[in-house]
């Protein structure tokens, strides 16, 4: 899916953040398509499920650990006004 977007819309990998609130679909795949990821603990994902993966050395449970983290998207706000 992110290849037939980037195709169309021209998208540097290296330039483009995933963010979701599920490990296993969002974290996921931006994980698979090279993408940094970032993790809202809005949703179903608790920071412990993150740890547990994070300290796995399971190459599968790895792949769901997002590079960052935060409570709620309201918190990267301040980051966007800079």
């Amino acid at each position: 899916m992110f290849d037939c977007v980037a195709s169309e819309f021209d998208i540097d990998p290296a330039r483009t953040i995933m963010v979701g609130d599920r490990l296993d679909t969002d974290i996921l795949m931006g994980n698979t398509c090279g993408l940094t990821t970032l993790l809202t603990l809005t949703g179903v994902t608790t920071l412990e499920e993150v740890k547990g993966h994070e300290e796995s050395d399971c190459p599968a449970r790895q792949s769901l650990v997002p590079d960052y983290y935060v409570d709620s998207i309201a918190d990267i706000l301040p980051a966007l006004q800079d």
